[in-house]
């Protein structure tokens, strides 16, 4: 079946933060302003979702509902076996209404008030406040640039574990916003250090499926397949666009840690989120191959555009994610510059570096999940007020 990923969908009455939100946000957008920021794709999600949801509604009663039918286990092993070579077991599996809750739930569990969690910056703006809320005490570790692609300073990695005693790591993988696809010597390398000070690792591993060709995720979970002490975070939100879905699949192998989840955040999903999700991973591999070669092939664009007209705009194309991370340090501008030629004068909707914590001064996140005209238009605007202006 060929997936059509150039259509484009009216998404104003419908409720969407993307679209509806956005002059909320940033009320100096124009009246044709082009929403590039929150992480969710303008692609319809996949007809084998959408068929599956329209069955569960002909059985007309949305009652109760929670994860029974073994199917559901069933087709989450196989997706995560075949893709990631990942052996997952029913008894760890917890669900939530989305990684960020989870990703709360477990500092709560694994810290107490006061403690240290560490995240890697620049860095997804939700873990920040969900340890500044829950009254942990974050700990930045820098990622180094070099040559365009960001790597990890191990040394700073380990001293920092070690001086200031922190009790969890937040990992992203692949990370956002910089999509970086962590090499097994890399993870192997964290996973060495966080076992010798015991600190656990909360692996958000929401990203896992949106890959540029070439690029192979690990699963940390998958190389210490007994650590009780690494606890991963999964959904198919992004991989199928179904934010709106609330439901995650969360693996905690700890029992401990488990009891005391099922104890403190009792969660029943609802009955669509429940179909769609089993839909999504037991009949959308194809769906989710096409979408990654789409996205591929956007990328891909922006690239030979930003060469070609835009040259002092630093981009590589990531890894994984389908956010482009680029650094508009070459166009010799101030960061409010920046900003206001991109929300002002082009009508794009971007989130800056600002937003993702430290380390990120004078970068750029756009949303490239989005028909191949879109992507025209946007980076058409960047040029006129970037080079014509």
């Amino acid at each position: 079946m060929h997936y059509n990923f150039d259509e484009e969908i009216g998404r104003i009455h419908t409720n969407s933060v993307k679209y509806e939100n956005s002059r909320m946000e940033e009320p100096d957008l124009p009246e044709d302003f082009i929403p590039l920021w929150i992480a969710d794709m303008d692609f319809a999600c996949p007809p084998e979702v959408i068929r599956a949801m329209h069955k569960r509604l002909d059985d007309r009663i949305l009652g109760y509902s929670d994860i029974i039918d073994p199917e559901y286990v069933r087709v989450l092993k196989l997706w995560m076996k075949k893709r990631f070579g990942w052996e997952i077991r029913k008894d760890d599996l917890a669900v939530s209404s989305g990684v960020v809750p989870a990703i709360s739930n477990l500092i709560q569990i694994l810290s107490e008030k006061g403690d240290r969690v560490m995240i890697m910056t620049p860095s997804y703006g939700p873990f920040y406040t969900s340890i500044v809320n829950n009254e942990r005490i974050p700990v930045c570790l820098p990622l180094i640039k070099e040559g365009g692609i960001y790597e990890i300073d191990y040394i700073s990695l380990e001293q920092k574990i070690k001086e200031e005693s922190v009790k969890i790591l937040i990992l992203c993988s692949p990370h956002n916003p910089t999509g970086r696809v962590w090499r097994e010597e890399e993870l192997r390398n964290i996973a060495g250090i966080c076992k010798r000070y015991d600190v656990s690792v909360i692996c958000d591993e929401i990203h896992q499926d949106l890959l540029r060709k070439g690029s192979v995720h690990i699963p940390l979970a998958k190389l210490y397949p007994d650590a009780d002490w690494i606890y991963t975070c999964t959904a198919p939100s992004k991989t199928f666009n179904m934010a709106g879905n609330h439901l995650a699949n969360i693996f905690i192998p700890n029992k401990k840690v488990k009891e005391i989840w099922e104890q403190k955040y009792y969660y029943l999903p609802n009955a669509l989120s429940i179909s769609a999700t089993q839909a999504a991973y037991g009949e959308g591999e194809e769906w989710v191959e096409q979408l990654n070669t789409y996205l591929d092939g956007n990328f891909h664009y922006m690239k030979k555009f930003l060469g070609k007209y835009l040259p002092q705009i630093e981009f590589e194309i990531p890894e994984g994610t389908y956010l482009a991370w680029f650094d508009m340090r070459g166009m010799g501008l101030d960061k409010e510059e920046i900003k206001r030629r991109f929300i002002v004068e082009a009508g794009l909707h971007i989130e800056n570096g600002d937003m993702f914590v430290a380390n990120g001064e004078y970068n750029i996140r756009m949303n490239m999940a989005c028909p191949r005209r879109t992507i025209e238009r946007a980076l058409d605007r960047m040029y006129k007020v970037f080079i014509s202006h």
